[in-house]
């Protein structure tokens, strides 16, 4: 590519400002100040266009640094010639009617774009990235501090990775590195142990459970029989009436076979005399008795006749028959009683029978109550030990999940490092020869082969050895790194950009200059644009007897 025109409608401190360029060495000359490299950020600017920052520092970006300073339409254009043809190239650079257009110039038509305010693909080929670090060298660009030294080895680690400045593959590996702490293990591992500490293995739950449940089913049977048995005592009431019951419940056939026994029949008598027999009393007893002997003497004294004999006789039989009937009776009755007797002992005895068995049957439910708590205890102690071997899963899942993540990652900083190597030894070889051709001119000699050597670290030759750049000088470092520059857009950019240097040359001393400029005839397939504020560059390049267009801004 070659610039051919630009004209700077409003950019920076220029309005409506023309330049003709040529397609060698093209010498712009100004003080500072003049504007220098305004020209060369609007080259820039015209080839990748410019992206407003955001925030705070919007205030301070290149955007704002290049603003028309009449306030006038932010825009320009540019002409230009490839391998395919000419181009006119025009921008808007404001941000509220930002826009791009591309023309061919042989046929007038408009180019369509790729990309909205985008050349690559159509004009353009090579990153701004790759182009700033390698072709266009501004003021400090090839400067000897650490900052910069240490910049422009990354970008070459970068180059070297991936073949473009756009793909950072240092800054790749190093987030790659910072991503695998988030896959850190320690804090997973910690709770592992700690999970696994609280696990009780030897502890088996099921067979604990099925103890409970044996228990549980023994005592349930015997609270059953203990029910049973309460059923089959004589519920507390009175005795004669559930006997008299059992009695009245034996079927007829029974009655005939068997009958009833005395006991059974006084029993039987007892129930149908009630509570409230006339019996019960004894003064009734008395009375009744004392009516029939009366009765008798009644009757002694109205029988007919008068023998004193007869009538005593009947008196006598009277009263003895009543006395007997009455002695029988009060037998009987206390016969009846001690039946009465012997009933409430037994039934006395059948309800403490009933209590007990009450007592047992509660003692046995408040055992399988006891167990009920037990085997909820269990139940919830194993449901707690599951619950830690969940997790416990899910933390092994988790480091599993880690360890394949760093496997991976650990592979693909391991495949960037080998590929970074590999891309490396490709051109390696060419870019040392490059760097080393160009240094032994610039140091006549004193310095005839540089090595970058696998770790991308510059070493020079002097006499048998290696040394390291620490050990140069200033302006000899500066050299090499313009060299470096140079030899890596010949391997790795390749179309024909512009080499832009922007007054790079203030600390070069006269032969250092002078051999620097012979140097740069070896690029003579390039355009150089050179913006200096040395008005004896031009006279050098005629010393040497370089062709160069000279330009005053």
């Amino acid at each position: 590519m070659r610039i051919d025109k630009l004209h700077l409608q409003d950019f920076g401190q220029f309005h409506n400002k023309d330049i003709t360029l040529a397609p060698g060495i093209n010498i712009l000359y100004g003080p500072n100040e003049a504007g220098k490299s305004t020209i060369k950020d609007f080259i820039v600017d015209m080839l990748f266009g410019i992206d407003k920052s955001r925030g705070i520092g919007a205030r301070f970006d290149h955007y704002e640094k290049r603003k028309p300073i009449n306030g006038s339409a932010y825009s320009g254009a540019m002409e230009i010639t490839t391998k395919e043809g000419q181009y006119q190239i025009q921008r808007n650079f404001s941000r509220q009617e930002k826009d791009t257009t591309v023309r061919d110039l042989n046929t007038g038509r408009q180019v369509d774009l790729i990309e909205p305010n985008n050349l690559m693909g159509t004009v353009l080929k090579t990153e701004k990235s790759t182009y700033m670090n390698t072709l266009c060298i501004g003021q400090m660009g090839a400067a000897t501090d650490k900052e910069i030294a240490d910049r422009l080895n990354h970008y070459i680690v970068n180059m070297a990775s991936s073949k473009t400045g756009e793909i950072d593959a240092v800054s790749a590996v190093t987030e790659l590195k910072n991503k695998k702490k988030e896959f850190s293990n320690k804090e997973l591992e910690l709770r592992q142990q700690e999970l696994t500490k609280s696990l009780d293995l030897e502890r088996d739950f099921d067979a604990e459970l099925a103890g409970i449940q044996e228990q549980y089913k023994k005592l349930e049977a015997a609270a059953d029989g203990e029910e049973n048995k309460s059923i089959q005592f004589t519920p507390i009431k009175n005795r004669v009436d559930t006997d008299e019951k059992r009695m009245e419940e034996k079927p007829k056939e029974e009655d005939e076979k068997e009958p009833l026994t005395k006991r059974e029949r006084d029993i039987k008598m007892l129930s149908n005399m009630g509570n409230k027999s006339i019996l019960d009393n004894v003064f009734v007893t008395l009375f009744v008795a004392l009516l029939g002997v009366a009765a008798f003497v009644g009757i002694a004294y109205v029988i007919p006749g008068n023998v004193p004999q007869v009538k005593l006789a009947v008196m006598g039989t009277g009263i003895a028959f009543v006395m007997l009937t009455t002695i029988l009776y009060f037998v009987r009755r206390a016969q009846l009683y001690k039946l009465l007797e012997e009933i409430e002992i037994e039934k006395g005895f059948e309800e403490a029978k009933t209590k007990t068995a009450g007592a047992d049957q509660r003692a046995i439910l408040n055992q399988m109550s006891d167990l009920k708590v037990k085997e909820q205890q269990i139940v919830n102690e194993r449901t707690e030990q599951e619950n830690v071997m969940k997790e416990l899963n899910k933390v092994r899942e988790e480091i599993a999940s880690n360890e394949v993540e760093t496997a991976a990652l650990n592979l693909a900083i391991q495949t960037i490092q080998d590929l970074s190597e590999a891309i490396y030894d490709s051109f390696g070889s060419v870019l040392n020869e490059q760097v080393s051709k160009i240094i032994s001119k610039i140091t006549q000699n004193k310095y005839s082969e540089v090595k970058i050597d696998d770790q991308l670290r510059v070493m020079v030759k002097n006499g048998s050895s290696y040394i390291s750049m620490d050990y140069l000088s200033a302006g000899t470092v500066e050299q090499i790194y313009l060299a470096l520059r140079l030899s890596i857009a010949n391997v790795l950019v390749e179309e024909e950009l512009p080499i832009i240097i922007d007054d790079i040359f203030v600390n070069y001393d006269y032969q250092r200059l002078k051999e620097t400029l012979s140097c740069l005839h070896e690029y003579m397939n390039r355009q150089i644009i050179i913006f200096t504020a040395n008005p004896g560059i031009q006279d050098m390049f005629t010393g040497l007897g370089i062709t160069s267009n000279y330009l005053s801004i």
